[in-house]
């Protein structure tokens, strides 16, 4: 004899709780790992054997409460006799040790016996029911406790049921119903109509104890429903399975996810509440596979979708609800809701399978075939949502602005959106291994998306790649879908540029040939986002763009296939002689740089050539234009050491120090002014000069002195000189041998004629810079403490002309 009974639910161990993220199928094992989480894919799974099966007794188990002879007294009304299915008995008081008993008799043999119990201590001491059920043999099969439970019989007959107390102390009031699985005391028919998505569902009572109501359907199999939690009227956890032809579960009834039909009805459903409370509650469930109910949907043209558009309201009444899809051509198609933050979708053909969700295919959606379809939205928030949709045909022209140019001379395009679901598009002719980028960027704050997609509507190029922009797969049509995301009530006419290029063989992109160091920019101050930098061999190239205040603005390197090759053209090693294209910020796609902005292009090679021999420290030079390059051969040699020194009133200009190989050393940021800088690597060295950003064009004055080795400088005589300093000579210097200083000393300058400041430095005979730079002042005094061996002053002033005092005392 098969029995089973079961704690906590009418079958397995209590219904299955769907998690927020898949989809029920009879027989199903095992929980998936949901993919997204459940706030953003609100399907919900049931990873458990929902077959009955033994829970609250194993073989040979023994009941909680051994059987008592009773007395002939005839039990109270409602506490022993013959139990009906459907009917609640209530006993008003079990003590001690009284048991009471119920007879039931079932027609059928393998019906599942549901029952329920529920229980009130009626003085200070709380004991526990338990309603035990016995075959005719005397058998024990199993027991119903405090929640509702289910257990197998077997054979057709008459089952006795025996209620006791656990502890048989107390006084108990107890509800005792039971129902037939098999041959239920009533199941109501749920009709066709019931199962429209524009149905409010079924209004249903339960009352306190009862062991459960039946509703009867019929629907093929393979039909896929939207189940929903059932709404209660007091906060009751009302539950429920679907079950087959042959008795089987199919799907639980808790949750809002969706089921499929596998097995042949037609269908039962045994709804309870977990605790026996009282409870009204609603019942819902929508067919999506062939779906009613739904408001229709067409694709609308690219632009305002108009009457097109539709709506929906998703609240506590309607958590998920429909439009159904009408197409009369597969291809694909946007989804496009506001807002869309708070609504999940869910587009399935006319059999119910899933075919795109708002997580794979949040920029297009493929229809295999033509005909209906059904998108389903849910909330993905605790707040009430009212949403506009609209569906963009992908695979038609109509309402796309076809014609576009890939050039990069061509203007950007300014484009409109007076809807918070419309589509724009922009149609362009595209070859196969044609790689083609697109910048987009709001005039306003907003976020956008932008899509390539082929004659079919078929998304390309989806997900990160190391590559910029997309490569096409063959000749044909091609579209850029593009729209603002964000929209608000403020949100009337937003307006945002597009800029669709071709980065294979660019057209439109200015020439440029490398130029020279000391000489203006080769490329030619203009518009136009890129430019074509033309080179005769291979080599390492610094390439720099600059705007008329000396900005620079970051450019990337592509090759005529369109793959990039540089990241950042401050640098780049180009393979080939033949064109390159240089793209001002190329991988930023949301930048729209537009032929309103000007810029010269800096192109030259990496190790400096055509520098001008330095014979003195002293150098002069002038500015012409932003973005200009100066360079000069130092007069230093290997393993020197030296300092950069400039009027004190000037900015230092970026300077970088490089041996003959092209090697990095120094530059002005730190070494060549903080500290000193070493010359290593093979000589000679040169120095490398550019402007600071924001400052015009004009002459530059730099002094390179060696701080290392043999003194260079007149000697520091007596405790106090006079120094005149202006014009080539804004700075001075002065030695000190090593026996004449203190380990410590104060140095005090101070103007007594002229205009301007100056700041002092003091170096070893190791080239360190030991004290200073201070600060510029007329009059200043600063305390150095001084190594061992000579020494090295600098006072460095500004070009006008000016005369200091300048002592010295430990």
């Amino acid at each position: 004899m098969a029995i089973a009974l079961v704690l906590g639910g009418l079958l397995g161990a209590g219904p299955a709780r769907a998690a927020h993220g898949g989809v029920v199928t009879a027989g199903s094992k095992g929980a998936p790992t949901p993919t997204p989480t459940s706030e953003e894919r609100p399907e919900a799974v049931a990873g458990k054997d929902l077959r009955p099966r033994r829970a609250n007794v194993g073989p040979d188990a023994r009941p909680p409460v051994a059987v008592r002879k009773q007395s002939r007294t005839t039990a109270a009304t409602g506490c022993g006799g013959v139990a009906r299915f459907g009917k609640i008995y209530h006993c008003s008081s079990l003590s001690g040790s009284r048991q009471d008993t119920f007879t039931v008799t079932t027609s059928v043999s393998g019906d599942v016996l549901y029952g329920t119990v529920t229980e009130t201590a009626n003085n200070d001491v709380t004991d526990s029911v338990s309603a035990m059920v016995y075959d005719a043999e005397g058998n024990y099969l199993c027991y119903y406790g405090t929640y509702p439970g289910s257990c197998e019989l077997g054979a057709a007959g008459t089952y006795t049921i025996v209620v006791a107390l656990a502890y048989s102390s107390g006084d108990m009031a107890y509800t005792l119903s039971v129902q037939s699985q098999r041959t239920p005391s009533a199941c109501r028919t749920l009709g066709s109509g019931f199962f429209s998505f524009a149905s409010p569902g079924r209004t249903a009572e339960l009352a306190l104890g009862s062991a459960g109501e039946c509703f009867s359907f019929t629907l093929p199999v393979g039909s896929v429903l939207q189940m929903y939690a059932p709404r209660s009227s007091n906060g009751g956890d009302v539950r429920g399975h679907i079950l087959n032809a042959e008795y089987q579960p199919v799907c639980p009834v808790q949750d809002t996810y969706t089921c499929t039909l596998d097995s042949p009805g037609p269908f039962r459903l045994m709804m309870y509440e977990m605790y026996g409370h009282e409870v009204t509650y609603t019942l819902r469930m929508s067919q999506i596979s062939h779906s009613r109910g739904c408001p229709v949907l067409r694709p609308t043209a690219f632009g305002v979708p108009g009457s097109a558009a539709g709506s929906g309201t998703l609240d506590e009444a309607n958590p998920v609800t429909c439009h159904q899809l009408r197409t009369s051509t597969a291809g694909g198609v946007a989804v496009r809701i506001h807002d869309d933050q708070s609504v999940w979708w869910n587009l399935y053909d006319d059999a119910g399978l899933k075919v795109c969700d708002k997580y794979e295919n949040a920029y297009a959606c493929p229809l295999p075939v033509s005909g209906n379809y059904t998108i389903v939205t849910s909330n993905q928030g605790w707040e009430p949502v009212t949403y506009q949709i609209a569906v963009a045909a992908l695979n038609r022209s109509a309402g796309c602005a076809t014609g576009t140019s890939l050039r990069w001379d061509e203007a950007a395009a300014l484009l409109h959106q007076t809807s918070p679901v419309q589509t724009n598009c922009q149609q362009f002719q595209g070859a196969a291994g044609q790689r083609v980028v697109v910048y987009a960027a709001p005039t306003r704050y907003n976020s956008f998306v932008t899509t390539v997609v082929d004659s079919t509507g078929r998304a390309l190029c989806l997900g990160y790649s190391e590559e910029t922009g997309c490569l096409l797969p063959a000749d044909g049509t091609y579209r850029v879908i593009s729209y603002l995301d964000r929209w608000d009530a403020e949100s009337v006419d937003e307006t945002y540029e597009v800029q669709v290029r071709s980065l294979s063989a660019p057209k439109g992109c200015p020439v440029v040939t490398p130029g020279a160091y000391n000489d203006p920019p080769a490329g030619a101050y203009g518009p136009i986002r890129c430019r074509t930098v033309r080179l005769s061999e291979a080599g390492i190239h610094r390439i720099r763009a600059y705007d008329d205040e000396n900005y620079p603005a970051y450019a990337a390197v592509f090759d005529s296939t369109g793959h990039r090759i540089c990241n950042d053209s401050g640098r780049c090693e180009f393979p080939a002689a033949g064109d390159y294209a240089v793209v001002l910020s190329g991988q930023s796609t949301g930048t729209v740089i537009d032929n309103d902005f000007s810029y010269a292009l800096s192109v030259l090679p990496e190790h400096p050539v055509g520098c001008p021999v330095s014979a003195q420290e002293l150098y002069r030079a002038t500015f012409t234009a932003p973005g200009q390059f100066l360079c000069l051969q130092l007069p230093q040699t290997t393993g020197q050491r030296i300092v950069e020194m400039v009027p004190a009133e000037k900015r230092y200009p970026p300077t970088q120090v490089y041996d003959a190989d092209g090697n990095y050393l120094c530059d002005s940021s730190y070494a060549l002014w903080q500290t000193s800088c070493q010359l290593t690597g093979t000589a000679p060295y040169f120095a490398v000069m550019s402007q600071q950003e924001g400052e015009a064009p004009g002459p530059v004055a730099a002094r390179f002195y060696r701080v290392d080795g043999p003194p260079s400088c007149p000697a520091f005589d007596g405790a106090a000189l006079t120094l005149t300093t202006g014009g080539d000579d804004f700075s001075v210097c002065r030695t000190i041998p090593a026996d004449a200083h203190a380990a410590r000393e104060s140095f005090t300058w101070k103007r007594t004629a002229g205009a301007g400041g100056a700041y002092l430095s003091v170096f070893g005979a190791d080239g360190i810079r030991h004290c200073g730079p201070t600060g510029t002042f007329a009059e200043r005094t600063a305390t150095c403490n001084l190594p061992a061996g000579p020494l090295t002053v600098i006072l460095d002033a500004t070009e006008a002309a000016a005369t200091f005092e300048l002592s010295r005392k430990p």
